[in-house]
């Protein structure tokens, strides 16, 4: 399996939505949203009309491979953390160092490709979204086959949306607005994987609020 070109891809926010869209599985609610609108002016329709696990499909899908798998890890992990699963801060320190300087011996790390595809959990999903990541997923030398480019977004979306179903708090939509919160900021270029010493923990947004989607923005890890 070859490695994934994992350099800095510039988003812009005024670009139209149509592309990332058709990258992602946005529910049929979502369809009276013109696809012709700024990524950013989609978005902030899809959370008019409280359409949260949609915001956070469209913004795994318009991120590029590395900051959605990024953007993954960030918000499993800040469900995972409070809840204590064994094994699960394993595989995600395995994945976010392959975030951080990918090679062939750290893909290779997360386990054998075949038996990823078929795990269906929270983590089994971000390990299959860094597999997406790369330029071929066929276990044959000869026979290479390229994953669509959907592939990653899909996955970690999925991974988000599951991990946010196992929230311990009372209200899930509020583990929703952080994921859509923290996935804006990370296409803005904040809280990559890059240390910030100024973070008590990482992906949570501090200091300005002026790029928030949300009347009210919340903060509800960081206390």
């Amino acid at each position: 399996m070859s490695l994934p070109t994992m350099g800095p891809v510039p988003l812009s926010a005024m670009n139209p939505a149509a592309n990332t869209v058709l990258h992602s599985k946005i529910s049929d609610d979502a369809g009276t949203i013109p696809v012709e609108l700024s990524c950013r002016e989609y978005l902030k329709a899809l959370v008019g009309k409280g359409l949260r696990t949609d915001a956070i499909k469209f913004l795994a899908a318009w991120l590029p491979p590395r900051e959605s798998i990024w953007f993954g890890c960030l918000g499993v992990w800040q469900v995972y953390r409070l809840l204590g699963q064994p094994g699960a801060r394993e595989i995600l320190d395995k994945i976010t160092d392959y975030i951080k300087q990918p090679t062939e011996e750290k893909l290779a790390g997360l386990g054998a490709q075949k038996e990823l595809r078929k795990d269906r959990s929270t983590m089994g999903m971000l390990a299959q979204a860094v597999i997406y990541s790369g330029n071929n997923i066929s276990p044959y030398p000869k026979k290479p086959v390229k994953p669509k480019p959907s592939l990653v977004g899909i996955t970690v979306a999925n991974a988000l949306i599951a991990a946010a179903s196992k929230w311990p708090g009372k209200d899930r939509n509020a583990c929703l607005d952080q994921y859509i919160e923290m996935g804006l900021d990370i296409a803005e270029g904040k809280h990559l994987w890059a240390p910030n010493p100024g973070q008590n923990y990482p992906g949570l947004r501090e200091g300005s609020k002026t790029t928030s989607m949300f009347e009210k923005p919340r903060n509800i890890w960081d206390k």
